[in-house]
Formats: C-alpha cells, structure tokens, sequence
C-alpha cells in the first residue's frame, strides 16, 4: 500500500511539472507578432546582400509564416524559432510541444515551402 502510495505521489508530481512546463513557456508565435525590428531571415546570414537577392526567389520570407505552415500540419505549442539550413536550402526549424508533452522539430524549406518533422 505505502508503496503505490508513493507511485502515485511520484506520478502526480511529475504531471505538475509538466503542467507547469507548458504554462510558463512564452509562446513564441506571439513574439514573432510583437518583434518589431528583428526579423529572422531563412538559413545562415554570411552575406547580407547576397541574403537580400535570395529572398526574393523564396517561397517562405518570415518566421512567422513558417510557423503558421508547421502549425498547419502539426498541432502543437512554438516554443522556439531558429533560421536554418534546410538540406542545402534557407529555411527553419521550429520546435513545438504536443499536448501529450511530446517535444519535436519541424523543418520548413524556404526556397519549395516543405515542411517535414524531423
């Protein structure tokens, strides 16, 4: 008896941390909203004017379409947005959190618009 008595304490303090994992993460969509004047471009920034000219061939120009993309396709909660390197494309990697508390990463080419989970 003691013994499930402290599973289940175990398992319930393990449920409230998650729980309040998933409440004080900032959620990172409504901070793409509320950046004014940092944008994050697709894909490494080696060469800023070379970037310029690539970004009108794109198919994804901001972070926040690339999450409303991966948002489409997975449910989850942003957690993080991270410019990338997409198999040798610009592109982004976008960490979302399910309601089930599974943590994963979503991969959106900019140059073709895919969107794969990784």
């Amino acid at each position: 008896m003691q013994r499930m008595l402290n599973v289940n304490a175990t398992m319930l303090g393990l449920m409230l941390a998650l729980l309040s994992l998933t409440c004080s993460v900032p959620s990172y969509a409504a901070a793409l909203h509320s950046s004014a004047g940092a944008q994050l471009s697709p894909g490494p920034n080696n060469n800023r004017q070379n970037n310029n000219q690539q970004n009108s061939n794109l198919v994804v120009n901001s972070a926040q379409q690339a999450v409303q993309m991966a948002q489409r396709s997975y449910s989850g909660k942003v957690l993080k947005v991270q410019s990338a390197n997409v198999n040798g494309h610009p592109g982004y990697r976008i960490k979302l959190l399910t309601n089930d508390g599974v943590i994963f990463y979503v991969l959106v080419d900019a140059t073709n618009g895919s969107v794969k989970r990784n």
